[in-house]
């Protein structure tokens, strides 16, 4: 664009503006700032996009003049548009404040038409305008006016529907109740976007949205939840056919109060409760406070395939939040293993037998180890390192249980070897 088209330009938008044709004009100072854009001069580009801007909010007045508030009002809104992508975001609320106030008087003329459901368009959008922009006082007036002074509009069911979304939006935000507002945006979204549209409002769309969102990023980053975490309390064997306790201690490291704590155990035969039921209650857990919920049980040899056997049980967690918001979270692993009577019984008579061999066997080995200690330390060594063997063998073998326990037992064995020296007296020549 040369110097002389672009003087050429500003003289049919100045001619248009004279003529009251905005249309053109606002036509030619978009067209204007679309060409500096192209060619990369942002500053120019810029000033046309603000002369743009002052073209809308001269034609709204122009429009309000002429008691065309739905024009005056979308008028606004594309100035409010310009300003936002500008990033003039003051002049951008001030610009959405006059829609509303536009749309509002909009919906008066929608009354006089004797259509109550284009009212309720109008009024309901200004009010979530006004939240927008953080004007809920003027919201409120605009409510205020639409339930004591209009009639017509009071016996609609439709146009009084729509009355109620901002009403809701507001109570949603003031008292962070996200349920709520999850309900209002789906009404919002299937009645009153649709209903802009059909009115020829589609301009406000986008800010009803931006306002939904606004308020649920508010109560997102407002709300205070409760956060339960939970740990189960319990011996790892249990006998078979005798009682045992199952606790579970659950704490609130959230911000909220949690509600109507249940803990419900997830059934298994292998398992009967014999105390309480297998849902337990709390009424309330403070934040930072705790509770203990236990179950008695007993494991039923009669349930069982194989005395000794691993159990793993899991329960639901469920509370709700000070909103009424419910939420459930599984506790796992219950884990344990059974042991039966007759098996601890014949490990005890197992034990007594071998503590009856260890001394058999140290009568027979003091004689020998008074004629050659060095050789018998040695000997006890190399069995050591046998055993040794054997634990690798079993880590070879993936049998990482067993390799753990023969490692625990072998370190023991050598702490207390380590030990000898000090527990004997060597006498002094």
């Amino acid at each position: 664009m040369s110097e002389n088209n672009e003087r050429m330009l500003r003289e049919e938008i100045s001619a248009a503006v004279n003529e009251k044709d905005y249309t053109i004009a606002v036509t030619k100072a978009e067209q204007m700032a679309g060409y500096f854009e192209e060619i990369g001069d942002s500053e120019k580009a810029k000033e046309a996009w603000m002369e743009a801007a002052k073209l809308f909010l001269e034609w709204s007045q122009n429009q309000r003049d002429n008691k065309t508030h739905k024009n005056s009002a979308k008028s606004m809104v594309h100035a409010a548009d310009i300003f936002g992508n500008l990033g003039v975001e003051r002049e951008a609320a001030q610009a959405i404040d006059l829609a509303a106030q536009d749309l509002a008087l909009a919906g008066d003329e929608y009354i006089v038409w004797k259509q109550p459901v284009g009212a309720g368009v109008c009024y309901s959008a200004a009010a979530i305008l006004y939240v927008l922009v953080s004007q809920e006082e003027k919201a409120h007036q605009v409510i205020n006016q639409v339930k004591t002074r209009v009639d017509a509009l009071r016996h609609d069911s439709a146009a009084n529907a729509m009355m109620d979304l901002p009403l809701q939006l507001i109570y949603a935000k003031n008292q962070l109740d996200i349920q709520l507002l999850n309900n209002v945006k789906t009404m919002i979204y299937s009645s009153l976007i649709p209903a802009l549209t059909n009115s020829g409002l589609s301009e406000f769309t986008s800010y009803i949205e931006r306002t939904v969102l606004g308020v649920e990023s508010y109560i997102n980053a407002t709300q205070k939840y409760p956060i339960l975490e939970y740990e189960v309390k319990m011996k790892g064997e249990v006998q078979v056919d005798e009682a045992f306790d199952i606790q579970v201690m659950v704490k609130n490291s959230g911000e909220d109060t949690a509600h109507n704590i249940e803990l419900e155990m997830v059934p298994k035969k292998e398992v009967t409760i014999v105390r309480e039921f297998s849902k337990l209650k709390a009424t309330e857990i403070p934040p930072g406070s705790a509770v203990a919920l236990t179950w008695r049980c007993i494991v039923k040899s009669e349930h069982l395939i194989e005395e000794t056997q691993q159990i793993n049980l899991s329960a639901r967690l469920s509370f709700s939040d000070s909103k009424g918001l419910q939420q459930t979270l599984t506790v796992s692993p219950i884990a344990f293993s059974t042991m039966s009577t007759k098996e601890q019984d014949q490990l005890g008579m197992e034990l007594k037998v071998l503590k009856d061999n260890i001394q058999k066997y140290k009568e027979n080995l003091l004689p020998i180890a008074e004629k050659a200690g060095e050789k018998v330390v040695s000997k006890i060594f190399d069995i050591i390192a046998q055993l040794i063997d054997q634990a690798e063998g079993f880590v070879g073998a993936g049998a990482v249980q067993d390799a753990k326990a023969w490692n625990k037992l072998l370190q023991l064995i050598l702490e207390l070897i380590n030990d000898i020296p000090n527990q004997i007296e060597i006498d002094k020549e």
